[in-house]
């Protein structure tokens, strides 16, 4: 049996300004209506199924605000004003969140705001283009895609308006924000009637969310990553709010659920020995952290170790340790790929911890409850339909429980000796200290706390009351989490500027100036950039774990990081996962399995060949393209376009048995996205490859091809073409034509050659058996082929590939389009450059050498693999 231990983490920053009572940003607000009500409720249609709900208190401060009227929300009370009324600074805040939404899951499903949002984006003037009936639509239609599937189904209010679609009234924008106000007292009292029920067991955080062991010692970052550069100010500056905000969380959880917390999730899974100590105290029975904090406390990073149960020795406090890899699928992953799928694979990577041994295991899967939902089809509700029925279908082999029924259970409970210090990022802190802005942030904390500790005898118990709940606030993780390059968001200079509010108040509580250091920003304006590279021109979000370009100045090279790819689907279609037989999303009947279809080849029979976006694409074209870069590091966000030639509906057809009809479906449909890739601006240059067999990095092993079109023309191709044009510029001829000659008049490795194309093994193969086909006319991109050379190019693919197979059977290879990139292209591009395919057979791996050289070693000579290849 594997125990399936489910945290839901809810919490957002304290966005209230306590001296103006004013709440700054609606977060809160717009997660309650969405995710805090349709968490629990999802859960509660599934009785069999258990879970933890983390609350942190100052989110339940901040919803109690909003129930009892003294929120004070500056977005709603824009939102309450007669859109005719609005001025240009109310303007520009509607700017900053009406289209804030998720594009594909929240906004296009509104028709109207949808028309709404493509005028958003093609005015540079914004709402400011409105004119006050589309902002009052905007207004509307944005509270509407926030309300959860609950309040879609069950609120005559939400359900009359969305039916309604357009033309709202300022009575109906009122309406529904006074409806949505009164929905909130229901939040709590889900959880609490699920709490009594036993179905959910309810925990906490700090109050107001700080890293507790930088709290209690500084030090405790270097404990966690000896590297890093921490702040000029005294290891213990702030360890009396760790008690302080341990404390008043269990006051305020007992008050309000009439019972004490028995477990903590530490802000940011954040533990140390200081902070198991400090908690321990409190009688708290177990808390929360990373798989990778218990991997560096017991130096060993064994994956079986994960699923054992332990326990402090010297605290006796029980120990849950976060499985990342699960724990992230559900994040960041689950949510590209068909529901039904996802679940499935969800269940058989927790059967597949069984397979260590036949005993029982403990797996722990923590993540916030709220921030994923938006990126999911309808809030994730179909994800967890099919999540839930399938735990209760495999409820024989997997087992939800709450952490205060594991320690019942008849696992062995292991004793951890030493915890080290670490969080649920790289078992380390330097998401929230180390780098210059997160350091500043922290030394004027310290000055601040040096200028209390001078006037605090002067001031009477209630002001020092509310500097201390001042600090506290500043202390909490979410300003440090924005500071330097780490994430971005375009809201990081309200972050920031709410950060040094809180600091600004308790000058102002102590009835002192605030020094310039504080009134000064510490995100520069100027820290977004427009890239000067083709597309990368808007500023936008970078999202978490999504790509990004980065560039090499040593090698002039960039190099893409795409985390996502690796749960790609060698993770996951190649474990075959049953539904009633092996799924593969490439077959025809599978087409529901694929993301929203590009274009198809079809006769009466159905598709020939299709195209679909990358369901694990390195690349979106729907992000921004923005970037920011200073005299070191170049980072670009991850715009551009990742396509899939799904090139046939048989599964176990290879392209070595390929017909020449397939061959010229498959050509004409690449040329096809080729072409219609170029209608796009922003793009500077598309790779055409196809990738064949395991040891060529393909994943599924249903036939296909790639497209990923770049915003930029790489430093490679960039050179080639460079080289090209001088060669050109000296000799008045295209060197691959000179090339063509000399292997002609060489003869030896001459494979075939027809009227469009030549075939044979270069001179200087890197590989053993590769091949060049060569354009023998003016062509610089197949975008120009005729209908003729076309089908020559197919007639010498299919010839190749079955003297390939005749000589080599089936191996791995890939297979490389060469077409002039987009950015530079022109009439007299042909001139200098000629269209070819490199086929890279990798019957050999690359090692050491080649990596550190480049220089390739190859056994086979090409006159041998060419002789080989012209006699069959």
């Amino acid at each position: 049996m594997v125990y399936l231990n489910f945290i839901w983490h809810m919490h957002q920053p304290y966005y209230r300004d306590n001296l103006s009572g004013k709440t700054k940003m609606p977060w809160v607000f717009l997660h309650a209506i969405k995710d805090y009500y349709d968490m629990p409720y999802m859960l509660s249609l599934y009785p069999n199924i258990k879970a933890t709900f983390n609350l942190v208190p100052s989110l339940i401060e901040q919803i109690n605000h909003y129930i009892d009227g003294s929120a004070n929300d500056e977005l709603l009370e824009i939102l309450l004003q007669d859109a005719a009324t609005l001025n240009d600074a109310e303007l520009d805040i509607l700017n900053s969140y009406l289209f804030v939404s998720n594009e594909k899951n929240m906004i296009n499903p509104l028709w109207r705001y949808k028309e709404l949002h493509a005028k958003f984006k093609s005015s540079q003037k914004g709402v400011k283009a409105f004119d006050k009936n589309e902002i009052k639509d905007a207004q509307v239609l944005f509270l509407l895609s926030w309300c959860g599937n609950y309040l879609k189904k069950n609120n005559k209010t939400v359900i009359k308006l969305i039916s309604q679609g357009a033309n709202y009234s300022h009575e109906q924008k009122t309406e529904l924000i006074h409806e949505l106000i009164n929905f909130l007292p229901e939040i709590l009292k889900l959880y609490k009637k699920l709490f009594s029920s036993g179905q959910i067991e309810l925990s906490t955080s700090p109050y107001y969310h700080p890293i507790l062991p930088l709290l209690l010692d500084i030090n405790s970052a270097k404990d966690a990553n000896i590297d890093v550069e921490l702040p000029n100010i005294p290891n213990d500056s702030f360890k009396e709010f760790s008690e302080l905000q341990i404390t008043k969380a269990v006051d305020f959880f007992e008050h309000t659920f009439g019972t004490k917390p028995n477990g903590f999730w530490p802000s940011e899974g954040a533990l140390s020995e200081k902070a198991v100590e400090i908690i321990a105290k409190h009688d708290i029975a177990w808390v929360a952290t990373d798989e990778e904090v218990l991997y560096k406390s017991i130096k060993n990073h064994t994956k079986e170790k994960l699923y054992n149960f332990y326990y402090h020795e010297t605290y006796k406090t029980f120990l849950f340790f976060r499985d990342k890899h699960i724990s992230d699928l559900i994040g960041f992953e689950y949510s590209k790929l068909p529901s039904k799928i996802a679940a499935l694979d969800f269940i058989d990577k927790i059967k597949k911890i069984q397979s260590y041994s036949s005993r029982d295991y403990l797996a722990t899967i923590i993540l916030d409850g709220e921030n994923a939902w938006e990126f999911y089809p309808n809030n994730g509700e179909d994800f967890f339909t099919e999540l839930y029925k399938n735990l209760e279908k495999n409820s024989s082999l997997v087992q939800t429980i709450l952490p205060s029924e594991a320690v019942n259970l008849n696992i062995e409970k292991l004793p951890l000796q030493k915890l080290q210090a670490g969080s649920w990022i790289d078992a380390n802190f330097d998401i929230w200290i180390g780098k210059p802005q997160k350091n500043r942030a922290w030394e004027l904390l310290a000055s601040t706390k040096e200028d209390f500790i001078k006037n605090s005898a002067s001031l009477d118990e209630k002001t020092n009351k509310k500097i201390l709940d001042e600090f506290a606030i500043a202390l909490g993780s979410d300003w440090f989490w924005w500071y330097d390059d780490d994430h971005f968001t375009t809201l990081k200079p309200f972050f920031d500027t709410l950060f040094r509010l809180h600091l600004q108040n308790i000058y102002t509580l102590m009835g002192l100036n605030t020094p310039q250091i504080i009134i000064h920003p510490i995100v520069p304006k100027n820290e977004i950039v427009s890239a000067k590279y083709g597309a990368m021109h808007k500023s936008g979000e970078i999202k978490y774990k999504e790509s990004e370009f980065r560039y090499c100045k040593l090698t002039k090279r960039w190099v893409l990081f795409a985390p996502k790819r690796s749960d790609r689907p060698n993770n996951f279609i190649k474990k075959q996962i049953q539904m009633d037989e092996c799924v593969c999303p490439f077959d025809s009947g599978n087409e529901h399995f694929t993301p929203k279809e590009i274009c198809r080849i079809e006769d009466e029979k159905g598709w020939r060949t299709r195209v679909v976006p990358n369901l694990y694409n390195v690349l979106s074209i729907d992000i921004e393209p923005e970037g920011k870069k200073d005299d070191y590091f170049d980072i670009f966000s991850g715009f551009g376009a990742h396509e899939v030639i799904i090139e046939t509906p048989k599964h176990e057809l290879k392209m070595f048995d390929y017909t020449l009809d397939e061959f010229i479906d498959y050509l004409q449909i690449s040329k096809d996205r080729i072409v219609n890739l170029n209608l796009d601006v922003r793009l500077a240059y598309s790779s055409l490859f196809k990738n064949h067999g395991q040891l060529a990095g393909a994943s599924l092993s249903h036939s296909h091809s790639q497209i990923i079109a770049l915003p930029f023309v790489p430093t490679d191709v960039a050179d080639e073409i460079e080289h090209k044009k001088e060669y050109y510029k000296k000799y008045k001829r295209a060197i691959l034509d000179d090339l063509v000659y000399e292997e002609k008049q060489y003869g030896q490795n001459l494979i075939f050659e027809n009227k469009s194309f030549v075939c044979y093994a270069p001179y200087a193969s890197r590989f053993p058996y590769e091949v060049k086909i060569v354009a023998k006319e003016g062509y610089a991109s197949m975008a120009e082929f005729d209908e003729d050379t076309l089908v020559n190019l197919a007639t010498s693919l299919e010839l190749i590939f079955k003297k390939y197979k005749n000589v080599l059977d089936y191996f791995s290879f890939n297979m490389i389009f060469k077409n002039h990139p987009y950015e530079g292209y022109s009439s007299q591009s042909k001139d200098y450059f000629r269209f070819y395919i490199n086929i890279f057979p990798r019957l050999t791996g690359i090692a050491g050498f080649e990596l550190d050289s480049n220089v390739h070693l190859n056994s086979i000579l090409p006159n041998i693999a060419a002789n080989k290849l012209r006699e069959v």
